[in-house]
């Protein structure tokens, strides 16, 4: 299996469960089992070997809707260019889009500068503060409870799509529509009985990723799930295509861009380019449009 080489088909298999209840020797046998799971087959990453909060905000931010195997690469490349808050801060956009190409989501890119400018009040980091954390832009539930667990070993609720998977598939395996909240409160009783929080996530994360492989998508079966909207020929992918084709080549008047992207309608690509202006992706000076520098 590609995410786990030491695992072949029929091994694999060994780990589908039985559904567990919610009764404490229930949860301790989950525990055990995911525990023991993760020490035979958990994947490494390098982001899982620090507890540095500047390095966890950008894996998590990069890892949002992204493959790691996209990801992996980037990650060391932005620490090579920026390997801190302060650095980061003073990227140029232009620059820093260029880099971000490939992870796509480019309003990623633009929140994670903004929020390295704010960390300069806490000294360049980011506090074990949850009111803190959940004021940068772009951070939701799941990026600030994984800064304290993973930066502090804090037992936070990390509830995200492979966890998601896994509380469904072992805990909700004949239920429809199940509220993240349900889940929620699963969490904080698994989570209570656990001494290393960040290897617990991890573990619940590398076994919803097997569970990915060997199940039907279980994530349906949440109350708040939303298929994914198609790419090709969306807003989102000539927005993509605008931001990659002025860090990539400079600036360019509207004419041009239109001409470039002629697949693409005049109207939307133009509506694009007015959207990403007054979101501050996009200068224009004169008739011409760039990526600014600040």
């Amino acid at each position: 299996m590609t995410s786990f080489p030491s695992l072949d088909e029929k091994d694999a298999l060994s780990y589908l469960w039985s559904p567990f209840d919610q009764d404490a020797s229930s949860l301790s046998l989950f525990r055990s089992s995911i525990l023991d799971f993760y020490a035979h087959h958990g994947r490494q990453f390098a982001w899982r070997e620090t507890s540095d909060p500047y390095r966890i905000l950008l894996s998590e931010v990069m890892l949002q809707q992204t493959q790691t195997s996209r990801v992996e690469p980037k990650y060391e490349l932005f620490l090579s260019l920026w390997p801190d808050f302060s650095s980061l801060a003073k990227a140029p956009l232009d620059e820093l889009l260029f880099h971000w190409k490939g992870l796509g989501y480019n309003r990623r890119a633009l929140n994670l500068r903004k929020s390295a400018l704010l960390t300069e009040q806490w000294g360049w980091t980011i506090p074990p503060d949850e009111m803190a954390i959940a004021s940068l832009p772009g951070v939701g539930k799941a990026t600030t409870a994984a800064l304290l667990a993973f930066s502090y070993q804090k037992r936070s609720l990390y509830l995200e799509t492979n966890i998601r998977r896994v509380l469904l598939t072992c805990f909700f395996s004949e239920e429809e529509q199940v509220k993240d909240k349900e889940l929620e409160k699963l969490l904080a009783l698994l989570v209570a009985g656990i001494e290393d929080v960040k290897s617990w996530y991890y573990a619940l994360m590398d076994y919803g990723v097997l569970l990915k492989a060997l199940l039907p998508n279980a994530n349906t079966r949440s109350a708040h799930y939303i298929k994914q909207s198609v790419f090709e020929n969306s807003n989102r992918q000539i927005r993509g295509q605008l931001i990659h084709l002025l860090a990539d080549t400079g600036a360019k008047d509207s004419q041009q861009i239109v001409s470039i992207l002629s697949r693409f309608e005049q109207e939307r690509i133009l509506s694009c380019l007015a959207d990403l202006q007054k979101e501050g992706f996009v200068q224009e000076k004169e008739g011409v449009y760039r990526i600014p520098k600040a």
